[in-house]
């Protein structure tokens, strides 16, 4: 991944710590983000359900390549290949504490 890519993770790691964490939508009333809400502001891209488009991320390649790190990194603390950030957030069990974590495996390979 790309030193780019890596920070796009950081950073929305550093909008999770900022702004809160939320489930079920990109971003809640009072301004927190869900983990792909965290990756979309990184990006500079939109977070209302009208935004809700992957195309967007993938047209920039440090955005792709952030966004399959990522998905990796789900992957990879799921055992799923088939699991995806935003449903993983939103599993009820998960804590703001996994989604920190599971970014941080993205940022540092592991």
């Amino acid at each position: 991944m790309t030193s780019d890519g890596k920070k796009i993770l950081q950073d929305a790691h550093d909008i999770l710590e900022a702004r809160g964490w939320c489930q079920g939508s990109m971003t809640s009333s009072d301004g927190k983000v869900c983990l792909e809400g965290a990756i979309r502001t990184a990006c500079g891209l939109g977070v209302t359900e009208a935004d809700f488009d992957y195309s967007d991320l993938y047209d920039n390649l440090d955005h792709r390549a952030a966004w399959e790190t990522l998905c990796e990194a789900v992957r990879e603390e799921t055992g799923d290949r088939d699991a995806v950030p935003y449903l993983w957030n939103d599993a009820p069990e998960r804590t703001v504490e996994d989604v920190k974590l599971v970014l941080k495996r993205a940022i540092h390979g592991g």
